[in-house]
């Protein structure tokens, strides 16, 4: 099975991804792209450790959409609260990676 990269704008980091050897389940579903940027070294907020709770893990998907599961109701109600979502927004907790993928990680907090 051929490997996934997975990048993370605007830090530029690229992760590789071996679908048989996903990242450990540390937060949210498992091959999420919450735990696959945190093994990465990639900080992504999540107040909610990954239960789909706080949509501190919103990320918008530049590249590859068709490239991770479908969201789920859950998850498109959260992310309808999140301030400056889109239609590309998703949870970096809930989208599995099935392919490779390029999401941008928006800045949080002061500007």
């Amino acid at each position: 099975m051929p490997k996934h990269t997975v990048t993370f704008l605007p830090s530029g980091v690229t992760v590789e991804v071996d679908p048989a050897d996903m990242p450990a389940n540390r937060c949210g579903r498992p091959g999420c792209l919450l735990d696959i940027a945190l093994a990465g070294g990639v900080e992504v907020e999540h107040a909610c450790e990954g239960q789909c709770l706080c949509g501190t893990c919103h990320v918008i998907v530049e590249q590859g959409m068709e490239n991770l599961t479908e969201p789920g109701d859950d998850e498109l109600d959260v992310i309808s609260q999140v301030p400056g979502n889109t239609l590309k927004s998703r949870l970096a907790c809930q989208a599995v990676v099935k392919g490779d993928v390029t999401v941008a990680v928006p800045r949080r907090g002061k500007q």
